[in-house]
C-alpha cells in the first residue's frame, strides 16, 4: 500500500482502471478539497490489486475503504485478497446508488465476509417561499467554536457510519459560515452543518443537545438553514433507514425519500 501523496496521484491511479476499458464500477467520488485534507493530514492510502484500485482513509480504530474496479466479479476476487491482507483491521465500505444498483453489490460483500452495519436513505425538498423571522439565538459559528462542535460530534455520531468530518474540515465549513448554531445561557446547545451551491442546500449534520430536544432547537436551526438556501432549488441529507421517528419529523418539513441509498459493510 503506498502512500497518496497528491490529488493527481488519485486522478491517475483511477483513470488507470478506467483504461482498462473493463468496465467500471466505484464508490469513489474525488472531492479536491475534502481530499486533499486526508493527504495533507497523511491519512490517505492507495493500493492497487489485479484490476481494482482501493483507497484507503486512515483512522485509529477502523479505515473507511473506496474503490475503483472494472466488474463486480473483478472486484469481488480482488476484495478478497485485500481483506486477507489486513486481518486485524476494522474495514468500512459505502455502496451508494440506486436500490437496484446496491443489492448486487451488497451482496458481493456478504458473499465475501462482510455485514450491513447500517443503511441510510436520501431525502429531499423543494424550495418553497417561506417568512423567516429573525432568531438571535441562531447564528453562524465562531472559529473559535469548532473544536467544541467537533468533540460533540465525536460524542453523539458514530464515527464508522457517519463519516464525522476532520477538525481541518470544520474549519472550512466555518470560514464559509456553514455551520449553524443555538445557543442559550451562553452555551451552545445544538448545531446544524451545510454545504450550499447555486442550486442545492445540502444538510450534513443537525444536532441538539439531549436536554434541550423539547425547546425546539431543532426546528429553529432547521428554519434558519431553510432561509440560507432560500435562492436554491431544493434541499437534500441523508438519515439512517430505521430511523422512523427522524423520517417522520422531516416528513413534516415536506422532505421526501428518495430510490437513492447508502449501504455501510464492514468486516466487523
Amino acid at each position: 500500500m503506498q502512500q497518496v501523496t497528491s490529488i493527481e496521484q488519485l486522478q491517475v491511479l483511477s483513470a488507470e482502471i478506467r483504461a482498462k476499458r473493463q468496465g467500471f464500477v466505484t464508490n469513489f467520488y474525488l472531492d479536491e478539497e475534502k481530499h486533499q485534507v486526508w493527504i495533507e493530514r497523511g491519512d490517505c492510502y492507495a493500493a492497487n490489486i489485479g484490476s481494482t484500485l482501493f483507497i484507503v482513509k486512515k483512522s485509529h480504530t477502523f479505515w473507511n475503504v473506496f474503490y475503483c474496479s472494472t466488474t463486480i466479479e473483478q472486484l469481488s476476487s480482488d476484495l478478497q485478497l485485500f481483506t486477507s491482507q489486513q486481518p486485524q483491521q476494522a474495514l468500512v465500505f459505502d455502496v451508494v446508488g440506486r436500490e437496484t444498483q446496491c443489492l448486487p453489490m451488497v451482496d458481493m460483500f456478504k458473499h465475501n465476509g462482510y455485514t450491513e452495519a447500517t443503511s441510510l436513505v436520501r431525502m429531499s425538498r423543494m424550495t418553497e417561499p417561506m417568512t423567516y423571522t429573525p432568531d438571535h439565538s441562531v447564528r453562524k459559528a465562531k472559529k473559535s467554536e469548532v473544536s467544541n462542535i467537533h468533540t460533540l460530534l465525536h460524542q453523539y455520531f458514530n464515527e464508522q457510519t457517519e463519516q464525522i468530518p476532520y477538525l481541518e474540515e470544520l474549519e472550512k465549513y466555518a470560514d464559509q459560515g456553514h455551520i449553524l448554531v443555538c445557543e442559550e445561557m451562553e452555551k451552545i446547545v445544538g448545531f446544524l452543518i451545510y454545504e450550499l451551491n447555486a442550486t442545492t442546500l445540502y444538510l450534513r449534520y443537525w444536532f441538539a443537545l439531549p436536554a434541550f430536544r423539547d425547546k425546539k432547537v431543532g426546528s429553529r436551526l432547521l428554519r434558519r438553514f431553510f432561509e440560507e438556501g432560500k435562492e436554491t432549488k431544493r434541499q437534500l441529507f441523508w438519515v439512517i433507514r430505521t430511523n422512523e421517528n427522524a423520517i417522520k419529523r422531516y416528513k413534516h418539513y415536506g422532505f421526501q425519500e428518495e430510490n437513492l441509498y447508502d449501504y455501510v459493510m464492514t468486516n466487523q
